[in-house]
C-alpha cells in the first residue's frame, strides 16, 4: 500500500515556526521585565494602547446601547399583570410615605406640647380635638377627654405656643373648649414688658382685643400679651399672643389694641387641658428681668454718687 509522504514537510514547517515564536516570545517577556519604564517594548506597548482606545471607546457605546435596547425590549414586552403589580407597589409606597408625614407631623405636635408643659410646670391631661362648632356666633372645639379623665370645668386650655381657651362644660368622655377667638371669652391679662393691665376679649371678627388697658401706658406693636391671674380663672404667666396693631395715641381712652394669639385654632390637633402649674411662666421671667435691669441701675446710680463724692 503506498504510503503519502506530500504533507511531512508542511507538517515540520509548522513545527519548526511553533518552536521560534515561542522562543520570541519567551524573549521577549524577558527583555520587556529587565528593561525600564521607557525601554522600546514599554514604549510600544503605550503606542499600541493608544491606538486602539478609540476602539474600545466604540466597543463600550456600543455594548451600553444594547443593554438599552434589551432593557427597552423587556420593558415593552412586560405583561399587564407586571404592570399592574407595579401599579400596585408604587401606590403603597405612596401610602407608606404619607403615613410617616403623618407621624412625623404628629410628633412634631406632640413634641412641642412637652415642650410647653415643662417650661411652665403644667400638670393636666392631653387632649385630641374631635370637632369644630360650625356656628358663627361661637368659637368652641370638642375634646376626647372628660371627667374621667380629670377634666373639670372652667380649666385653661394651652397648645403648643400658649393659651387656646378655657373649658366650658364637662361629661364623661369629652368637654368643650371656648376658644380665644370666641365673643363670650374674656380673660384677665397684661403686657409683658409694662406689666400694664387689662382684660382681653374674642371678637365675632375673629380678632383678639386688650381693653380697659391705662390710656397712659404705653402700648407698641411688637409687646407680648400674657395672663395676669387676676379673679384666679387662669394662672399667671401663660403666653396668650402679640400686639399686631394700635389705633389711637397714648393718652386715648378710646384706642384699639388688636392682639394676635400665639396659636394658631384653626389647625389645633392635640391640646393640653390645665390642671395646675407650678410656675409664672413668662411673668416669672419678665420679673426677673426687671428685678436685675432695677438692680443694674441701682448699681449704677451708687457708683455715680461715690464717684460724685470723692
Amino acid at each position: 500500500m503506498p504510503y503519502n509522504f506530500k504533507q511531512e514537510p508542511s507538517a515540520l514547517r509548522t513545527y519548526v515556526l511553533l518552536v521560534v515564536l515561542v522562543v520570541v516570545s519567551l524573549v521577549l517577556v524577558s527583555v520587556y521585565d529587565n528593561e525600564g519604564d521607557g525601554g522600546p517594548l514599554h514604549g510600544m506597548q503605550g503606542a499600541l494602547s493608544t491606538a486602539v482606545s478609540p476602539l474600545k471607546l466604540a466597543s463600550g457605546a456600543l455594548s451600553a446601547g444594547e443593554d438599552s435596547a434589551q432593557n427597552a425590549a423587556q420593558d415593552a414586552s412586560a405583561n399587564a399583570d407586571t404592570l399592574n403589580a407595579l401599579r400596585d407597589q408604587n401606590n403603597q409606597l405612596r401610602e407608606e410615605v404619607a403615613e410617616l408625614e403623618e407621624y412625623r407631623q404628629e410628633a412634631q405636635r406632640l413634641q412641642g406640647i412637652l415642650d410647653l408643659k415643662d417650661y411652665y410646670s403644667i400638670e393636666g391631661t392631653t387632649c385630641r380635638v374631635l370637632a369644630r362648632s360650625t356656628d358663627a356666633w361661637s368659637k368652641t372645639v370638642t375634646l376626647d377627654k372628660g371627667s374621667n379623665d380629670g377634666v373639670v370645668y372652667g380649666a385653661p386650655v394651652v397648645g403648643t405656643s400658649g393659651l387656646v381657651g378655657q373649658v366650658i362644660s364637662v361629661d364623661s368622655f369629652t368637654c368643650t373648649v371656648r376658644l380665644l377667638q370666641d365673643p363670650q371669652f374674656g380673660v384677665a391679662a397684661m403686657i409683658q414688658s409694662n406689666r400694664a393691665q387689662g382684660v382681653l376679649m374674642g371678637n365675632i371678627d375673629g380678632l383678639l382685643y386688650l381693653e380697659d388697658v391705662d390710656s397712659d401706658a404705653e402700648v407698641n406693636a411688637g409687646d407680648v400679651v400674657i395672663t395676669s391671674g387676676l379673679g384666679g380663672g387662669f394662672s399667671r404667666g401663660i403666653m396668650i399672643g402679640t400686639v399686631v396693631k394700635v389705633d389711637g395715641q397714648q393718652g386715648d381712652t378710646n384706642r384699639s389694641i388688636v392682639v394676635e394669639p400665639s396659636d394658631v385654632v384653626s389647625t389645633l390637633e392635640e391640646v393640653t387641658v390645665v390642671s395646675s402649674m407650678g410656675s409664672d411662666g413668662l411673668a416669672a421671667d419678665s420679673s426677673s428681668s426687671s428685678s436685675s435691669s432695677s438692680s443694674s441701675s441701682s448699681s449704677t446710680k451708687s457708683n455715680s454718687s461715690k464717684t460724685s463724692s470723692r
